[in-house]
């Protein structure tokens, strides 16, 4: 079985599972170009002061697009961003049913509008540090509270998709991180055992699905805190193992 060392500490495993936004990418440019898509389709489909409403629950600053990175847009997965979205349109006056409806259209729409705006990039160091891992023999696998189809269309811009194995998005499971769902959907899809598994992320729901899933080695990519929060260890970037 592939080993690597993390912080000192020899790790045995076949299978290394990712968080997507803030682990593999810049989670930040993401959503503000995500907020501006969004926005976009909000006015086409609607007019400016529902998609000002949109945007003060979401916390997206209308004027700026600066996005509050602990608010739904950016950490709620994407039922409950869609629940958002609906509230945003009842209030203007739309029945609640109506209001579901036009809110998945106009995801849909930001989405489009997003793969012809968005170029997704690689933390600096990290293409090699996965190609490295990869050729090792290591399996390695996305779990992220992103659409599937989401995370598919960021590898392809990246040229990424022959690195990972497995892709599993929130509309692939029943319920999303902190729950052990994705992360387990992905060890069945692979046939490799939790216990065979190490899970990075880079926020305090990731440590938690990882201890949900009992994968051998839960690793934290950025904060400190992420200790506190159940890692075994903390990177500042995956690109460390390299």
């Amino acid at each position: 079985m592939p080993k690597m060392t993390i912080k000192g500490v020899d790790v045995e495993a076949e299978l290394l599972l990712f968080d997507l936004s803030g682990t593999l990418i810049d989670d930040r440019e993401q959503f503000q170009s995500l907020a501006k898509a969004r926005m976009r389709a909000f006015t086409d489909k609607t007019d400016p002061e529902v998609a000002k409403t949109w945007a003060d629950l979401e916390g997206v600053d209308p004027g700026t697009l600066e996005v509050d990175m602990d608010g739904p847009l950016s950490k709620a997965p994407r039922s409950e961003d869609l629940a958002v979205a609906t509230l945003a349109l009842y209030r203007h006056g739309c029945p609640w049913h109506e209001a579901r409806k036009l809110a998945q259209e106009i995801y849909c729409e930001a989405d489009a509008i997003q793969r012809t705006t968005y170029r997704p990039l690689f933390f600096g160091g990290l293409r090699p540090a996965v190609e490295a891992l990869k050729a090792r023999g290591f399996k390695l696998g996305i779990a992220t509270n992103s659409q599937s189809q989401t995370v598919v269309d960021v590898l392809k811009s990246l040229d990424a998709e022959a690195l990972f194995e497995v892709v599993v998005g929130t509309d692939m499971v029943v319920e999303s991180k902190p729950a052990p769902d994705m992360i387990l959907e992905a060890c069945t899809l692979t046939g490799v055992d939790t216990m065979q598994t190490v899970y990075f992320g880079d926020q305090p729901t990731d440590m938690e699905a990882g201890r949900n899933a009992n994968v051998a080695y839960v690793v934290g990519v950025g904060g400190a805190d992420l200790m506190d929060a159940g890692a075994d260890a903390v990177l500042g970037s995956v690109s460390e193992l390299a």
